[in-house]
């Protein structure tokens, strides 16, 4: 854990790879909002996959789904501007960089 948050601290972006089921999107983002990091996101290949990892850590955090945590998916989203944590898929978040008043 505290490996995590200290590679984040020195770098904005952090790839982090592990088997599956390891906790890369459960636990890593949670790791960051405890350390007191406030705008996370967390890459999905799957539309499906943002929406309901958003629903698990939301229910891990006992945050609201779609408040502090949330998702981006083409067409949709469910977040608001105090969100802290927001799984988006890659495609999204790549055109987001480019363009960003996405």
């Amino acid at each position: 854990r505290e490996q995590i948050v200290s590679s984040v601290l020195k770098d904005r972006v952090v790839v982090i790879a592990g088997d599956t089921g390891c906790g890369k999107s459960t636990q890593v983002p949670q790791y960051l909002l405890k350390a007191g990091f406030n705008r996370i996101a967390c890459t999905q290949p799957r539309r499906i996959a943002c929406i309901s990892l958003c629903k698990r850590v939301a229910y891990e955090t006992l945050n609201e789904f779609g408040s502090e945590v949330g998702y981006q998916i083409r067409f949709e989203k469910s977040k608001t501007q105090h969100t802290k944590i927001v799984f988006v898929t890659e495609g999204l978040l790549l055109r987001q960089v480019m363009v960003p008043s996405l």
